[in-house]
């Protein structure tokens, strides 16, 4: 029964966009609406260092998609702002949302370990918070985009990370299903391109090459989580070999 709720979830939320599904130029994407959260939380004491929820009508519990944004690991794009419209379609589709800020690899405290240890963090309290919104943590999906893809499935993993990584933590919750939309899940592969789509330098403070097996999703044991990686054949920056990889 609950593998049949998670894969029920897994396609309302590929189903929120099957009606344009054509390709979107990145102009157009920009200049979507994004609605206001319903309300956020904050789990450390940095502005990106917060949640968007979008919650449903109705008293719940409510299924939980948790989101990632991407955008390079960079701060050259904006942040959770960029998914809330995404949350609000969700919300009125029965599932909340529970929308992920974390700092960058290029600011102050980000990188490794920073965005791992903020990625996590900000998961976790979900699990503290559940109840005040009539949360439903036994149908949890994980869902990044791009530079959020990776972390993402990364997230969905982290229960493998050795005792003695600063990313370990003891009891991390761990969501039923994870979705990596045009993520990266090999780093190691993928090393090439990514300073031609990020720029120089992000790639090292994120995943130094002697934590690459704490950071990419490829090294570390495979998550517990039904894991989707989706790509677009269109897709210039993560074409589909990167899921296959």
């Amino acid at each position: 029964m609950r593998r049949c709720a998670t894969l029920a979830l897994l396609t309302s939320l590929m189903d929120s966009t099957a009606s344009a599904a054509d390709p979107v130029e990145l102009s157009a994407f920009i200049a979507l609406a994004r609605p206001e959260p319903t309300l956020q939380v904050r789990y450390g004491a940095e502005p990106v260092q917060g949640v968007d929820i979008f919650l449903p009508t109705g008293p719940g519990p409510h299924p939980v998609a948790i989101l990632i944004h991407g955008g390079c690991w960079s701060t050259a794009t904006s942040g959770r702002e960029q998914l809330r419209h995404l949350g609000a379609d969700l919300a009125e589709r029965g599932i909340a949302v529970w929308s992920v800020g974390y700092r960058r690899a290029n600011e102050a405290g980000g990188g490794y370990p920073g965005t791992f240890q903020d990625i996590g963090a900000a998961i976790d309290r979900l699990r503290d918070d559940a109840s005040a919104y009539h949360l439903d943590l036994s149908r949890t999906v994980l869902v990044g985009h791009s530079a959020g893809g990776h972390l993402a499935v990364w997230a969905a993993a982290r229960k493998g990370l050795p005792t003695a990584s600063p990313l370990h933590v003891s009891s991390p919750f761990m969501p039923r299903a994870a979705i990596s939309l045009a993520g990266v899940g090999d780093l190691k592969s993928f090393a090439k391109s990514i300073p031609l789509h990020c720029g120089n330098g992000i790639l090292k403070i994120l995943a130094p090459p002697d934590r690459l097996a704490e950071v990419s999703p490829a090294v570390l044991p495979a998550p517990d989580a039904t894991t989707v990686m989706v790509s677009g054949v269109l897709d210039r920056l993560v074409p589909p070999y990167v899921a296959r990889d």
